[in-house]
């Protein structure tokens, strides 16, 4: 090459750098602007991406989701401690739902871990859920030793920024009772099931039963497994439970009470205060509601009124109550015409009146009516009949109900939710109720009575609320819990227990005997 045209070339490579290198310096700040701007913000993009291949069970979209936000993330300044532990964690999810657990899933959260600890410190709130997530994995894995470590470091960590009383550390603690338990330690798992189930119990609002039903099945399930299974008894509860008839009770299933429909109620009961048109659309309601079952809302569960009745027509319940007692009159009017005053048709005419008179609570009208009939069937029948057995029967239910309706006794089914502890909502179900009454009758058998008496409080509340105060499962736990104080030296409490459970059942003989009425 000649000389000019090398140093022409040159001098063109020179300008041409120069010219670069002005570009580039003059560009930069602008260019670094963008480049940075996904590295920064841009990371959540394929995160919320990762989430929702997850919840479709795309799971290698999502592991390449998540990879793409965890090396964004990394690689920005502005990623923080937390941004970086949640996608290690997210990812290390993904990679347990496709069994990679040694080499993929143990590194991950333990590097998120070790994130939030350089950041944090080792006692910080923030590593609590990628300990809890790593032992569970652990659980799941068999490998109880070391999830009990994680367990109960998280378990400390909850305890001294929480405290004692929070269902989180309520939750953990019972996850760390539960890994005892397969440990071999089950007198120490019982003691934090207990501890867990107190503090649950405490709380005025659970975000749902599942995590008190989880305790009382994982409680129960230990009591049930162990060596000692205490004295072979029998449960009153258990007992109501084999007769089938759990289907006829109302399940609140810890639902509150409908505002409109208390308004219904009151209305209903007092229509003379209601509008012509007012009385129109309560009487459809009432006609509707009469008709049908209740429907269940969109949680599956069931309103209830308060009043713990449908939405009947008063006024036509007592047009129908009159009409009974008319019948029941013509037939013995009618039955002493023909058959004479001592036959049997007349008695069994006079206990069914008698019968509607106590379905409406009315004793003093029903009481000189049994007690002719029982004369009448004395004479006609052995002491060993069935009608002489059935009417002696009613009228001790009366003699019963009219002395604690006497001045200075007032009624024990009234009072006896009051002396009750409150439960949460969500434990005021049906499935629930069962649980707490086992759990306790458990506790009761193995001899462990102050368990036994602290649950049954709470068994009995449950079921009260589920099935209802006067409802012949709460009765039957009443009974239960009764034994339990009386073992105890709680004797007043005991029979006081007692009388409301007996009450209640001389109530329900009652209402069972209008229900065969025509």
């Amino acid at each position: 090459m000649r000389p000019e045209t090398l140093n022409s070339t040159k001098s063109i490579v020179a300008l041409t750098s120069s010219l670069v290198m002005s570009l580039t310096v003059t560009m930069t700040p602008v260019a670094m602007a963008k480049e940075k701007q996904p590295a920064n913000s841009d990371w959540r993009t394929p995160y919320v991406e990762g989430e929702r291949k997850l919840k479709t069970q795309e799971l290698e979209a999502a592991e390449a989701a998540f990879s793409e936000a965890l090396r964004k993330v990394k690689s920005s300044k502005k990623g923080s401690a937390d941004d970086v532990a949640l996608c290690y964690q997210s990812l290390a999810s993904v990679h347990y739902m496709r069994d990679r657990f040694y080499e993929q899933v143990l590194p991950l959260y333990k590097r998120a871990i070790s994130t939030l600890e350089n950041a944090y410190g080792k006692e910080s709130p923030k590593l609590v859920p990628p300990l809890v997530a790593l032992a569970g994995v652990r659980e799941d894995e068999g490998d109880n030793k070391s999830a009990s470590k994680l367990l109960t470091r998280a378990v400390a960590i909850v305890e001294k920024a929480d405290g004692k009383s929070s269902l989180t550390y309520a939750d953990y603690l019972h996850r760390l009772g539960r890994v005892n338990f397969r440990l071999g330690f089950p007198r120490k798992a019982e003691d934090m099931y207990l501890a867990s189930l107190l503090v649950v119990m405490q709380q005025k609002v659970l975000p749902s039963s599942e995590i008190l039903e989880q305790h009382l099945a994982d409680y129960i399930d230990l009591l049930s497994k162990a060596e000692d299974r205490g004295k072979s008894l029998t449960s009153a509860f258990q007992k109501e439970l084999l007769k089938d008839s759990v289907a006829s009770f109302d399940r609140a299933q810890g639902v509150a009470a409908s505002t409109f429909n208390k308004e219904v109620s009151v209305r209903l009961a007092n229509p003379e205060t209601n509008t012509f048109e007012e009385t129109r659309i309560f009487g459809d309601l009432a006609n509707t509601s009469a008709n049908a079952d209740v429907s269940p809302d969109q949680s599956g569960t069931s309103s209830a009124i308060v009043t713990g009745r449908r939405m009947t027509d008063f006024a036509a319940m007592e047009q129908i109550n009159k009409q009974r007692v008319d019948f029941y009159e013509r037939m013995i009017s009618t039955d002493i015409l023909s058959l004479g005053p001592e036959h049997p048709s007349v008695a069994r005419d006079l206990s069914g009146l008698a019968s509607l008179y106590l379905s409406q609570r009315k004793f003093a009208e029903a009481k000189p009516l049994l007690q002719k009939a029982l004369a009448i069937y004395e004479k006609s029948y052995t002491p060993e009949s069935s009608m002489i057995k059935k009417t002696q029967a009613l009228l001790e239910l009366v003699e019963d109900e009219q002395n604690l309706q006497s001045p200075g006794n007032t009624s024990v089914i009234a009072d006896y939710v009051s002396s009750l502890p409150s439960v949460p909502l969500a434990a005021q179900k049906l499935e629930v109720a069962l649980r707490l009454n086992y759990l306790a009758f458990l506790c009761y058998c193995q001899g462990k009575l102050g368990n036994a008496e602290k649950i049954y409080a709470w068994a009995v509340a449950s079921t009260a609320k589920a099935a209802g105060e006067q409802s012949l499962l709460a009765a039957s736990s009443l009974f239960d819990f009764s034994r339990v104080l009386r073992s105890t030296g709680r004797q007043t409490d005991a029979e006081t227990m007692d009388n409301t459970a007996r009450a209640i059942l001389r109530r329900s003989i009652s209402q069972s005997a209008a229900k065969s009425l025509p």
